[in-house]
């Protein structure tokens, strides 16, 4: 099969011939219509995000999440419902950048339908990533609340927007570095707030962030946060560093949480996905969905990895896989 595969100091993936996987106990193998190109997976062509199915040599097959069909199940899991040949599933998953991939059955939700394959593929890592930061570390729930997303134009950032109003935040914030992606956030839902003097401004005390950035933002948007709010720490789009206010953290008595996929188990991550069950019905109603900015092929995918380091993306972009 035909898969992208990333290689230590590589700038870029480059397209390979490689053997098809076979599922294994408690897996699902999936021919791959389409799949998310995430952050992360820049980072880990840098050797800045772990790979742990990475061959001897450093070499990987790349991407972590994707929607396709089933065509084959290991043992334990032929016949579940939803997950069985032919059924229609998106995940997140390694080595999503192929032809086909091996998913932990447990991870595989079935696509709502109406769900085209790239919007599909666009969501998995987004969605359990807003849902785990808003619901389960948060936990924001049906009493409501204001929310605020610190990076509302990335692609967890779209989606952080509609889920917090689909499950009743009130109102919905979040901020972009760029006028030009302030259209983005008003049309996900969000008030906008462009540039990072602008969190010193917002009108009334938030419940919860979820912090995409980090950096300065962070530090400007503690203020914002009312007494006892809580502060989910998920990605550091502006670098690994923020000096923060002790007096603000400690006085407001605020939850700051940090949070991260890379090191959690499999029986952790089944979990995640198993508590996005409830929310499936509001991705078919179309009230929570990706923005995908632009869809490639997987001959062009390169491509993609120069326009999300230009940072001009807004959303998602995903990779339609050739001979789908």
């Amino acid at each position: 099969m035909r898969a992208l595969r990333g290689r230590p100091g590589a700038r870029t993936w480059e397209v390979d011939e490689i053997d098809t996987p076979v599922p294994g106990p408690g897996e699902l193998l999936v021919r791959v219509r389409a799949a998310g190109v995430n952050r992360a997976d820049l980072l880990a062509l840098g050797g800045g995000y772990p790979v742990p199915h990475a061959d001897d040599d450093g070499s990987f097959t790349a991407g972590m999440e994707l929607a396709g069909e089933v065509v084959d199940a290991g043992p334990g899991v032929t016949g579940a419902p939803g997950r069985g040949p032919g059924d229609r599933v998106f995940a997140s998953a390694p080595a999503a950048f192929a032809e086909y991939a091996v998913v932990d059955a447990r991870r595989a939700l079935p696509v709502p339908s109406g769900l085209s394959w790239t919007d599909a593929a666009a969501l998995p890592v987004a969605l359990e990533t807003a849902h785990d930061a808003l619901v389960t570390q948060a936990g924001f729930g049906t009493d409501g609340g204001a929310v605020l997303v610190l990076g509302g134009s990335t692609g967890v950032g779209q989606v952080a927007i509609r889920l917090a109003a689909a499950l009743g935040a009130a109102p919905v914030l979040a901020t972009t570095t760029s006028p030009a992606k302030r259209a983005a956030l008003v049309d996900a839902g969000a008030v906008p707030l462009v540039g990072v003097d602008a969190l010193g401004d917002v009108d009334g005390p938030v419940d919860v962030v979820l912090d995409l950035v980090g950096g300065d933002y962070l530090t400007a948007a503690l203020p914002a946060v009312r007494i006892g709010g809580t502060v989910v720490q998920i990605g550091r789009l502006a670098g690994p560093s923020a000096t923060l206010d002790l007096n603000t953290l400690s006085f407001r008595r605020l939850r700051l949480i940090g949070t991260t996929f890379s090191v959690r188990t499999a029986e952790e991550r089944a979990a995640v996905a198993a508590a996005l069950t409830p929310v499936l019905g509001l991705v078919g109603a179309g009230r929570v969905r990706a923005t995908v900015d632009r869809v490639v092929s997987l001959d062009d995918a390169p491509g993609a990895v120069a326009h999300l380091r230009s940072g001009g993306a807004v959303g998602k972009v995903v990779i339609e896989v050739a001979g789908s």
